[in-house]
């Protein structure tokens, strides 16, 4: 019997220690049909391998239930003064000790023949990579569609039932999904690695920022008044030379970058995107490969180019951050253009590079003179010429890359579209 489950995926605890649950929603063939709530990536990780508990029943006289997870079993606090059961239904917890009261008695879980229904893209790929992995030993298979298929066809419905709806378009309009492909997994497992070797960056920085701290506070706040001769630059320099903590940072450091460098140059959208664009190294690739993802998130370029925040707003001014305006665009992917644009800059002679000189170009003769706006301040300086050109061709660029992006899928898909070599 064959299911399709349905799964909305969902941050588990908000700031405000708001509590939500991944949804499931598990539609059998005779329309029977199962709800659950995953509260926590244990029961994400116990829904993955089959072992998520649906029910449980008391525990029997003499039964040994200390092999059980606690995830399994129904606990109790004793109570003070309460005398300790018997060895197997005693646990300890944080030196709390608990009773077991109930254990597992029914579970549920992906198994064979299951096709899973879920969001393309966002917090769940994490879960679609796991299920995907699993599903290939035990014979089930995961299918994604953009949050934008989603949004056509909820309607009136609330998000709370989008797994329902999930499953639901699964079973009625198959075509809306994508099927989770090894290559699909490998660009998920390369944001993992991209997001390893930000968290390994901010910890050696985070090191070299206290070193420094204490170094300082340890020159200046001698107590036998005994200060050292000679740079304080060296000097700090040679005591970061010999903290092993630090040392041991920066070796992690590294190895995060070699194996998302490793990865980056690995797949297709490199090989055949990024690889032959002069100024976009493997590190900034990365970075908008992580932001990213998957380009058939995106319903088109405009969709695009304001998830990467260089879009131009309905009054003709480019995107930025503006008192009482919501900035809904994606960080690492805008910095990362940002750092694109800047080799363009450094590289005149690039395609890119020409690109920029020729919107310099056109600003100019459009604006030949500075002038004083409404607010006193000048605009059309060299400046904000040079922005100005900066951001068109930066947006230039997220268009360019959405249509080669594009087309590369659909060459995976097997559909003859060549790609265009163009810088």
């Amino acid at each position: 019997m064959s299911r399709i489950i349905g799964i909305r995926h969902r941050t588990k605890m908000t700031v405000e220690e708001e509590a939500r649950p991944t949804q499931v929603y598990v539609l059998f063939p005779n329309d029977k049909l199962l709800t659950y709530k995953l509260e926590t990536e244990q029961d994400e990780l116990n829904f993955l391998l089959g072992q998520f508990p649906t029910s449980f029943r008391n525990v029997e006289d003499g039964e040994d239930v200390s092999g059980m997870s606690d995830y399994h079993l129904k606990l109790r606090a004793l109570k003070k003064g309460e005398a300790d059961p018997e060895a197997s239904r005693l646990r300890v917890i944080d030196r709390k000790k608990y009773l077991v009261q109930k254990v597992a008695d029914t579970f549920d879980g992906l198994k064979a023949g299951d096709t899973v229904a879920m969001a393309l893209g966002g917090s769940g790929d994490y879960f679609a990579y796991a299920l995907a992995r699993r599903g290939e030993a035990v014979g089930a298979s995961v299918m994604r569609a953009p949050s934008f298929v989603l949004k056509d066809k909820r309607g009136e419905k609330k998000k709370e039932d989008d797994a329902q709806l999930f499953a639901e378009l699964l079973q009625t309009n198959p075509e809306l999904f994508y099927d989770t492909r090894p290559r699909d997994l490998d660009i998920i497992r390369l944001r993992e690695a991209y997001r390893a070797r930000i968290e390994a960056m901010k910890a050696r920085i985070g090191c070299e920022q206290r070193l420094r701290q204490r170094f300082i506070g340890s020159i200046f706040c001698k107590p036998d008044g005994h200060f050292p001769e000679g740079a304080v630059e060296k000097l700090y320099d040679e005591a970061k030379a010999n903290d092993a903590v630090l040392t041991a940072l920066s070796k992690e450091e590294a190895a995060r970058e070699r194996e998302l460098q490793k990865l980056v140059e690995a797949s297709d959208v490199w090989k055949n995107v990024f690889g032959d664009v002069e100024g976009m190294g493997w590190a900034i690739a990365s970075r908008i490969m992580a932001g990213v993802v998957d380009i058939r998130r995106f319903r088109g370029k405009e969709q695009f180019k304001a998830f990467a925040g260089v879009h131009v707003l309905k009054d003709g001014r480019f995107a930025r951050r503006r008192s009482g305006a919501i900035s809904n665009w994606h960080p690492d992917l805008r910095q990362a253009l940002y750092l694109f644009g800047d080799q363009m800059n450094r590289r005149p002679d690039s395609v890119w590079g020409q690109k920029l000189l020729a919107y310099k170009a056109k600003f100019r003769a459009k604006h030949p003179e500075p002038i004083v706006g409404e607010n006193g301040k000048k605009k059309y300086t060299d400046g904000h010429i040079h922005k100005m050109a900066l951001w068109r061709t930066m947006t230039k660029f997220a268009e360019w890359l959405f249509t080669q992006w594009k087309r590369l899928e659909k060459q995976a898909a097997r559909v003859e579209v060549p790609l265009r070599k163009a810088a």
